[in-house]
């Protein structure tokens, strides 16, 4: 497997290859020159007159003309102006006005104070150009990935002319005024993920928005996997729509609720695994129940009569959160369902808030499951505590040997509705592999040792009467997906990207 897989939002549904250009961070002090208040309307004048000149249209367009709009507001002017005839320094008056009119915009909330942000980047923009100091970027003349902080909507516009190829920012959200430019674009963008920072400049990367995932150094294997996806793509290969062609439900791995409508498109037939943890990542408090509700019922809201299979919290080493305290020893330290035992408030407030989301949305049949599940003492616990706050269908993940043991998965099958297997982790435990540092590739999947494991928990769980699902990386893998589907597994789950090509794989040999 790639040297490390990052997860963010995703924006669009394309893919994209390339090499990371990492944007270097420009500082900028303002100098003491003195400017007149003409000065700055000239220079907000002419940068809204660039904006609305740009060559974009449609919802890029749109924003832009936004932008210009903010630019030449009457009440923002007047407030520069004062500011100025006070004695302000021209950073103080724009930089201080520019903020005043986000604060406005906050307190309208929603669609508005999403896009306060924005304005920021603009008064920057503006002391620049006051100065004669642009914003000098050298961008690569060959394809690359985008690798950023922050992407202002200006410096989004501007990347049409350059050889980009996809983007990656820490920040940012799906819906905001460089993602909207972004998509319009078509430049696959995963936002907010967690670890972008750590992208060496020059590092492979495969950008697959329609799951919000990042490969930095992707194994040979994952690059003519998403290749291939790619062709079919260019070369038309539609969804196969009859699902009687297949025993097997074909599900999605998505990270965010806008990407729902990218597994859609691609034909899936729901969600195999719902990515909870973008909801926790990088903040410093547990989010409220009402925020997460509100994100698990857009989720919901657009899979009527369809299945969705939220992960709850999957805590790594890799993704620190403040507000969790560790839990478990040894090389399980820190992961899955321990953790969410020993933080007790955060694993209620997110079974209570995917029970609410699904009284809303009745007729979307919601899973839930807790990851990497070590025995079945916790597995007991969890289906009960689960159960009793009022979600019905409710499961664990295989993801380590030990679970799997005869005397522990009997217990298991026992409370579980049903279970789901995660390729990734559980080769790697079995082979004693790191996902982290590239040892892995998707075929090991199909390792005798690791193959044992997963019939064997097939086997058991079809005679318990309960459904197995597979959503780690295998399952996209044409050769390892023929397997599970022979075995008798309920659904396989993959990226929204691949799973056109799945679809056509497992029907040729289920004729």
């Amino acid at each position: 497997m790639a040297e490390q897989i990052l997860v963010g939002a995703g924006v669009g549904s394309g893919v994209a290859f390339g090499q990371a250009f990492v944007l270097p961070n420009i500082t900028f002090k303002a100098g003491s020159a003195r400017f007149s208040f003409m000065a700055v309307k000239d220079s907000m004048a002419q940068i809204a007159d660039d904006l609305e000149h740009q060559d974009a249209d449609g919802e890029a367009a749109n924003v832009l003309y936004a932008l210009a709009a903010i630019l030449r507001d009457p009440l923002l002017l007047d407030e520069i102006k004062q500011h100025l005839a006070e004695g302000a320094s021209v950073d103080r008056a724009v930089r201080g006005s520019f903020a005043s009119f986000a604060r406005q915009l906050q307190k309208i909330g929603g669609y508005f104070a999403e896009r306060s942000s924005d304005l920021a980047s603009l008064a920057d923009r503006v002391i620049r150009q006051l100065y004669g100091i642009p914003e000098k970027i050298v961008f690569p003349t060959t394809p690359f990935v985008l690798v950023t902080d922050s992407l202002t909507p200006i410096q989004a516009a501007g990347l049409t002319a350059t050889a980009v190829r996809g983007v990656i920012s820490s920040d940012g959200t799906p819906t905001s005024h460089s993602s909207i430019i972004t998509r319009a674009a078509s430049l696959p963008t995963v936002v907010g993920v967690i670890g972008a920072q750590n992208i060496q400049d020059g590092a492979a990367l495969i950008v697959d928005a329609s799951s919000g995932q990042v490969f930095i150094e992707p194994t040979s294997e994952e690059r003519v996997h998403y290749q291939e996806a790619l062709g079919d793509a260019n070369a038309g290969h539609q969804p196969i729509e009859d699902d009687r062609m297949l025993p097997i439900k074909i599900l999605a791995n998505i990270g965010s609720s806008i990407e729902g409508q990218s597994a859609l498109e691609a034909g899936a037939e729901g969600i195999g695994l719902f990515r909870t943890e973008l909801l926790y990542l990088g903040r410093e408090t547990l989010p409220t129940l009402q925020e997460q509700v509100f994100e698990y019922s857009k989720l919901l809201a657009k899979f009527k009569g369809k299945r969705v299979v939220a992960r709850l919290l999957d805590l790594d080493l890799d993704k620190p959160l403040p507000f969790l305290k560790p839990a478990g020893k040894g090389r399980y330290a820190n992961r899955g369902l321990l953790v969410l035992l020993a933080n007790r408030e955060v694993l209620e407030t997110q079974l209570r808030a995917l029970a609410q989301a699904s009284m809303y949305y009745p007729t979307t049949e919601l899973w839930v499951f807790a990851p990497m599940v070590i025995t079945a003492d916790e597995a007991e616990e969890f289906v009960a505590l689960a159960k009793s706050l009022g979600l019905k269908t409710v499961g664990i993940m295989i993801e380590v040997p030990e679970i799997a043991e005869p005397s522990q998965l009997a217990r298991v099958l026992a409370v579980a509705d049903f279970v789901s297997i995660g390729t990734n982790d559980l080769t790697q435990y079995v082979l004693g592999g790191n996902r982290h540092n590239g040892s892995l590739a998707l075929s090991d999947a199909r390792d005798p040792k690791v193959m044992s494991i997963i019939e064997y928990v097939v086997a058991q769980a079809v005679l318990a009467g309960k459904p197995v699902a597979i959503c780690g990386e295998a399952a996209s893998d044409a050769e390892s997906a023929k397997l599970f589907m022979k075995l008798g597994v309920d659904s396989l789950s993959a990226s929204p990207a691949l799973i056109p090509q799945l679809r056509a794989a497992l029907a040729e040999v289920s004729q």
